[in-house]
């Protein structure tokens, strides 16, 4: 026995599903980060209500202070870091969190405007 999965094939075949998957997931999380149109679910403009809006407001006000936390906290750790493990913190993974935190700022504002437009009594077409 040698130690790993690959004298059991059914282990072999199941570690490859999971791999797959992996790789699955972290693409369509990738495509999910740049589409600037991307909605969280239950997510519809085009029907939403004044209160929709800003229950919409408040969550993602809540998603923005959360990933700030983790860009702090992702800071915090690079600073007591070895300085290769800093640099892949602060060129991956703030570089992540601030990308998530931009788009969730981008679509907290629209839904400012959209709040705004139907307090104010104007329409606009679908999103």
């Amino acid at each position: 026995m040698t130690g790993t999965n690959l004298d059991d094939p059914v282990m072999g075949i199941w570690e490859e599903k999971c791999t797959m998957q992996r790789r699955e997931m972290t693409t369509a999380f990738l495509q999910r980060l740049g589409d600037p149109g991307y909605r969280l679910q239950g997510e519809n403009p085009a029907t939403a209500t004044l209160d929709q809006a800003h229950r919409w407001i408040a969550t993602y006000d809540e998603l923005i202070r959360f990933k700030h936390q983790l860009i702090d906290l992702s800071h915090q750790y690079a600073e007591r870091a070895e300085p290769e493990v800093a640099r892949a913190i602060r060129e991956t993974d703030v570089v992540l969190l601030e990308t998530q935190a931009s788009r969730f700022e981008l679509r907290r504002d629209f839904w400012k405007i959209r709040a705004a437009e139907m307090k104010g009594g104007r329409s606009r077409g679908p999103d």
